[in-house]
Parts: C-alpha cells; structure tokens; sequence
C-alpha cells in the first residue's frame, strides 16, 4: 500500500548522518504515514548495512546504485521508486532540519510544489561565511528570470505533489534538482516555506568549483528550455549572418549573374537563385543547431530532417515570394529585402519545428 509521502533523500558516504536524520524524521512525522527513501551512491561506508538495521524499526529503505552517480539523478531515480501522493527532497547532512517537514506537508495541502526557503521572513542561511553568502546570492541571481517568483531557488529542500511531475520530462544534471522541477514542471501554486540552513556537523561538503561550474550548464539548459523561442531566434540569427553572408558571395559570381528567369511575366530575376542556394545552405546548418540546441532532448519525429527540409522548402518559397515583392514592388535593396523575407516567416518556422518536427513530450535524456 502507498505512503501518503515519500521523502527522497540522496547520499553519498554520509553514514555519520544517516541515523540521526531518520529518527528527526520520525519524531517530527510521528502522525504522517511516510517512507523516506534513501538513494546511494555506492558508498560504501556501511550505509546500506544501517538502513537495513534502521528498517526494523523505522519506514526506511536503501537503493544503492551501482554504475550512477550524481545527486539530481539519485533524486529522480527516488521518487521513481516510490508511489506516495506527496515527494519531499532533502539532504542526508542535515543542513536542512527535519523539524521542517510538518510545514512543508501542511503546506502541500493548498499548493503543487513547495521550496524550504532560506530566504523569506523567518528563514536564514544560518552562520554562512561572506563568500559562500555572496556565491549563493549570485547562483540565486542568475536564476531570477527562471525561477517562478520563488526567493530561494537554490535550495535543495522541497516538496511537490506527485500528480503535476513527469520525472521523464527532466534533465538530471549538475546538483540544483529542485529548480529543475521548478522550470520543467507546470504548478498552478508555488510557495515557500522558512528554514534555517544549518552547518554541517558529520562529513565533507560535496561544493567544488566543479559543481559551480555544471550549475552553469544546467542553468544555461533551463534558459533555453524556459526561453525556447530567443533559442531558436539565436540559432535563426547565426542561420541568417550564414544566409546573407553566403548570399552576398553568390551574387558576384558570373554564372549565376547571367541566370535569367521570366518570374510573374518580368525578367532580371537573376538575385534570386543565389538566394535559393544560400538559404538551403542555412536552411542544413540551421536544422543541426536546432537539433543540439534549441530542441536538446527532444525526440524528433520520424523523418525529422525531411520534415524540416520540406518546412524550409515551402517557407523559402514563400520567402523568395516576398524577396520578389519587396524589390520588384517595394523598390528594396536586394540585402534589406532579404532580412524583411526572413523575419517575417520567422514564428511561422518557430511553430512548424516545435510541433511537426520535433516532439515535446518525449522524456529527455540524462
């Protein structure tokens, strides 16, 4: 039978605090129907052996992962383990108090997806040292334009509700999990809740500049997942500097000068095949910036690069449509109406890619 909450708790070697943090779970939820799920990854300090002791009296079980590593991975892989309603996360060092936990379940009842927040009225980052004050301030910083509103993103200690996380939709890297759910997940209510950050007593602190510098990543893939479309317009921006660049080259070879086609009963279109090749040229370059960029992890449809190439097709016919208006009726130069002939189509290709060519319903990978 389910729980009616889960706590998903990553460790790696922190048997010191193993025990202590499930029985401060246990007396602040002694009237909650819990289980607390402890992620491991393959310690071995002897934690797998005290959580099988701890179970004999205590709701706790141990998943060591053997060829895994990484905390956001541990906590998805945790909450995929377990069934209840509610998933609180929290740390194995007891930085954050389990004295917490009753304000974060009563908290759930009204809202999707609850942060134990260091930075309201009521909380603190306790006796932090000015530098690492300073560099959590700058990570909160950097996410201000991701974050829902809430005032402590950083913070590892949370709480959602099951029903409102599809743990497919999530990339599991770098260490900031919660403001991964936070900006993958769609909650209609956020809240935070106070909490003291609490110095470590047992172990070492796992803050390297290797952590600070993959929160930079993840931070970069959240922005592009939040912000899709600036991606697609950057990707779109470097497509038309590789368009137009490829486009002025072209209208000086000879060859192409002497191509003269009857176009709607006129002659002297001959600036438009330079045109056609230049912007199949982006139109390639452009698909595989996407591909790694824009739409990263997510799966493509069957026959994604015909898909897109016939999208491309059919808006560069429209685009050498314009191209032709503009100058022909217009009286544009050749180049200004090139940049007219792309940013109009522009959402229309935005639109076309993100739901004919790729899929964003697909898990994405780890």
């Amino acid at each position: 039978m389910a729980k009616a909450l889960s706590i998903v708790v990553p460790a790696y070697k922190e048997k010191e605090n193993i025990q202590p943090l499930v029985e401060r779970i246990n007396n602040s939820l002694s009237k909650t129907d819990y289980e607390i799920v402890i992620v491991d990854d393959n310690s071995g300090d002897g934690s797998e052996e005290l959580v099988a002791a701890l179970a004999k009296k205590y709701p706790v079980r141990i998943i060591v992962r053997k060829n895994k590593r990484g905390l956001s991975s541990a906590v998805v892989d945790g909450i995929a383990s377990s069934t209840s309603e509610n998933v609180i996360v929290m740390d194995a060092d007891l930085q954050h108090p389990p004295e917490v936990l009753p304000d974060i379940v009563k908290a759930l009842e009204n809202h999707d997806f609850v942060m134990g927040s260091r930075y309201i009225k009521g909380g603190s980052p306790g006796q932090w040292k000015l530098s690492r004050k300073i560099i959590s301030k700058g990570a909160t910083l950097l996410a201000l334009f991701i974050a829902h509103g809430v005032k402590d993103p950083m913070s590892g200690f949370f709480g959602f509700r099951r029903a409102v996380v599809d743990t497919s939709s999530l990339s599991p890297t770098g260490w900031k999990i919660g403001l991964e759910i936070l900006v993958r997940s769609k909650f209609k209510d956020v809240t935070e809740v106070p909490y003291t950050f609490v110095p470590r007593a047992r172990g070492e602190s796992k803050l390297s500049s290797r952590i600070m510098g993959e929160y930079l990543k993840q931070l970069m893939e959240l922005y592009s997942f939040k912000y899709q479309i600036l991606n697609f317009m950057v990707v779109g921006g470097i497509g038309t500097v590789i368009n137009l660049g490829l486009y002025w080259l072209l209208l000086f070879i000879p060859a192409l000068k002497e191509v003269q086609w009857n176009f709607l009963g006129k002659d002297h279109t001959n600036y438009v095949l330079p045109f056609i090749i230049s912007s199949l040229v982006a139109t390639v370059s452009n698909y595989l910036m996407n591909r790694v960029s824009t739409f990263k992890g997510w799966k493509e449809q069957k026959g994604g690069f015909t898909r897109y190439i016939s999208m491309a097709l059919v808006t560069l016919a429209l685009d050498n449509f314009l191209l032709f208006l503009l100058v022909r009726y217009g009286n544009l130069p050749y180049m200004l109406a090139a940049v007219f002939a792309i940013l109009i189509n522009f959402i229309l290709r935005y639109l076309i890619a993100r739901n004919w060519v790729w899929n964003k319903k697909a898990p994405l990978k780890a």
